[in-house]
């Protein structure tokens, strides 16, 4: 029934920009729902969750979100802050911390991440330290359109952290790219 919703949605924002393919185009991709899909990691058999989708702005726009460790606090879910501790001069590679409060945890949670940079292409991000909880993936960016959207696929793995049934990884992972998808539409209209 959902994705019938989604599927109208998508149909009447076309109609409504009928006169323009490009608005209709990004229409159709504002009102894409983000549908996150269960992936196993064959090396250890940790389970992650994977979502491919489309934002109706230029990559190099969706890059800057992603990397954008100054204003992570006001569009990320949870995120209290986020603080560069090392960085490579060349800009290939960072340490950061963040603090997150879940919203199900009564503490807020540290993780120091290291983030590798293929930059407007693809970030990679794992624990600093490991510690035996695995926080890890990538974010993979194609300009499409263009170059006027994006296409994203997303893999994410949390283990280990918290026993966190999957109904509410999934929605505070949606939660995140959502925010990534809003925080680049009103970037890409500035």
């Amino acid at each position: 029934m959902r994705r019938f919703v989604w599927s109208v949605l998508g149909l009447v924002l076309a109609l409504v920009t009928w006169g323009s393919p490009e608005a209709s185009a990004q229409a159709l991709i504002a009102a894409e729902k983000v549908e996150l899909t269960p992936v196993l990691d064959a090396r250890d058999g940790s389970h992650g969750l994977r979502a491919e989708f489309d934002i109706a702005a230029p990559v190099s726009v969706v890059w800057a979100v992603l990397v954008d460790c100054d204003t992570a606090a006001q569009h990320v879910p949870g995120m209290k802050s986020c603080r560069v501790l090392e960085q490579d001069r060349g800009g290939l590679w960072d340490i950061r911390e963040h603090r997150v409060k879940l919203p199900w945890f009564p503490l807020v949670l540290r993780n120091v991440v290291r983030s590798d940079y293929e930059p407007l292409t693809r970030l990679r991000y794992q624990k600093a330290r490991p510690d035996g909880q695995r926080l890890d993936g990538e974010w993979r960016l194609t300009s499409i359109n263009g170059g006027a959207a994006t296409h994203i696929v997303y893999v994410g793995y949390l283990t280990g952290v918290l026993p966190i049934p999957e109904l509410i990884l999934r929605a505070y992972v949606r939660e995140g790219i959502e925010a990534v998808r809003t925080e680049s539409l009103s970037r890409a209209r500035l």
